[in-house]
């Protein structure tokens, strides 16, 4: 008589395998969304270290001429992006600039529309030269003002302006914006870190306004935008801020109580 084999069967039944496939993918749907959040918060802190890097050089500039620079200056245009380059580890770039020139002019363009990652945000989908994701805060509309909204630090130029300097932040260092994310100014309308003309002065609209003006703080960040102020340091602003918070945190002087943000 044939004897019976005594072998275990090894394989699997097809319900067996759909089981399995089902179980990954119900565990492939839960890992996804944790990876991309990890991947989020990991460019947002690469976000605020690039805005990092950029407030301790205004605060070097600021401490070697006693002002901080334009936002952009009268003729030329050049941005304030342009006088911290030596901070910035760009001594070289900047030697290479004529300052006499405009920031385009054809002698300047091959060292201005140079794309620099220090002024670039790693959630940003800008993709022409010399691109930046941030922007220089020039103050706040939102309130009628006597200076048009030239109340905060890095704004355009003219030959009466008065330098701002530490003792011109009568709201504090810490309650005043320097330089924020502008996902709105892009190649049509001088998103260039070299361009003077990319200074926003704060309108209406709520941080992340992304259907709103070029003159609103706004980013890819889910939930809020990254802003550096005078004092260095880096926070990231909620969405859920109001307009009148947002508007005394982009101005200088207007002397404004701000509560937590």
């Amino acid at each position: 008589m044939p004897r019976q084999s005594n072998h275990l069967r090894n394989a699997f039944t097809l319900a067996e395998l759909m089981v399995v496939i089902a179980i990954l993918g119900l565990l492939m749907g839960l890992l996804l969304p944790a990876i991309q959040y990890a991947r989020e918060a990991g460019r947002r802190i690469q976000c605020s270290n690039h805005l990092a890097q950029q407030g301790l050089a205004l605060q070097q500039f600021e401490s070697s001429f006693k002002c901080f620079p334009a936002g952009g200056e009268a003729g030329t245009l050049h941005a304030w992006c342009t006088r911290i380059l030596p901070y910035l580890e760009h001594g070289d770039l900047y030697q290479q600039i004529d300052l006499k020139l405009g920031w385009d002019a054809s002698g300047n363009i091959a060292q201005t529309k140079q794309t620099l990652p220090i002024f670039r945000c790693p959630t940003s989908l800008k993709s022409y030269a010399g691109l930046t994701d941030y922007s220089g805060i020039s103050g706040s509309s939102h309130q009628a003002t006597s200076d048009g909204g030239r109340n905060g630090i890095l704004f355009l130029v003219n030959p009466n302006d008065r330098p701002v300097n530490i003792s011109s932040i009568l709201d504090g260092t810490s309650n005043t914006i320097a330089i924020a994310e502008c996902l709105a100014v892009g190649e049509d309308n001088f998103g260039f870190w070299a361009c003077g003309a990319n200074c926003l002065g704060h309108e209406e609209g709520p941080i992340n306004n992304r259907q709103g003006s070029l003159d609103e703080i706004a980013s890819l960040h889910p939930g809020g935008a990254n802003a550096v102020f005078a004092d260095g340091s880096v926070s990231f602003l909620s969405e859920t801020l109001s307009l009148d918070i947002v508007a005394a945190l982009c101005t200088r002087n207007n002397r404004e109580v701000v509560a937590e943000f």
